[in-house]
């Protein structure tokens, strides 16, 4: 089955340092994710995993290579330029919940909505419709200090899907989590990759968590070793 690609990586390497004391942290890597995919990547420590997502997600750039994202080439867009593409294009979800201390739960999904200059009363239509669907319709306004770990994360989710993405990153979303509120967690994330169609990336060190991807992707060295997927589908970019 030949489905439209999000996501396409060309000949990717990024090498740290010069000379005798170069790391290649990533090794011409060749990678092609369809729309509406759910991937894992996973790899022992420095392997590289955490690398290949900030390229991923434009967060690095490649030392060489093109990283292409809805058939753009990003290598070729400024710090500026793609920080106004990352923003529309993909949602962030990270172990660390990066949540605004001050702001309650719907002005934290509010934020990306706010730096997008999305109406005041548009804005907060959105996030109380994704607070809902994550289970947190009586936390609103409560401040991440009054929430749990699981809670802070479903805030994060939440956040994640404010500017309706195309893609959504998560960064070991469970890793600051029991095996309760984990669980929790990745099924609202399963839940609304049916419900909002959308790309779903999690890197994570966990083999259970990996497991519940349609594919995983194993990188060791700075190289792609394994992909395995559940859907035979073949990417057009």
């Amino acid at each position: 089955m030949v489905k439209e690609g999000v996501i396409a990586l060309r000949g990717v390497s990024k090498i740290y340092g010069v000379g005798e004391i170069e790391i290649k942290a990533l090794d011409d890597i060749d990678l092609s994710i369809c729309a509406g995919e759910y991937v894992s990547i996973m790899g022992p420590s420095g392997s590289g995993k955490t690398t290949l997502l900030d390229v991923i997600t434009t967060m690095m750039k490649p030392t060489k290579g093109d990283v292409f994202i809805e058939g753009v080439n990003t290598t070729k867009m400024s710090n500026a330029e793609l920080a106004a593409f990352r923003g529309k294009k993909i949602g962030f979800i990270f172990q660390t919940f990066n949540l605004l201390p001050k702001l309650t739960a719907l002005e934290n999904v509010m934020t990306p909505l706010w730096i997008n200059n999305v109406p005041r009363e548009e804005r907060e239509g959105i996030a109380k419709k994704l607070l809902k669907e994550v289970g947190l319709e009586n936390r609103m306004n409560n401040r991440p200090n009054q929430l749990s770990g699981g809670q802070k994360q479903r805030v994060a989710i939440a956040r994640a899907l404010a500017m309706d993405p195309k893609i959504i990153v998560a960064d070991e979303p469970t890793g600051n989590l029991d095996s309760k509120s984990g669980k929790h967690v990745m099924d609202i994330l399963h839940n609304l990759h049916k419900i909002h169609k959308v790309t779903v990336i999690i890197v994570t060190h966990d083999e259970s968590i990996g497991k519940l991807a349609n594919r995983r992707v194993l990188i060791r060295d700075g190289k792609i070793v394994n992909s395995k997927s559940d859907n035979k589908l073949v990417c057009q970019i």
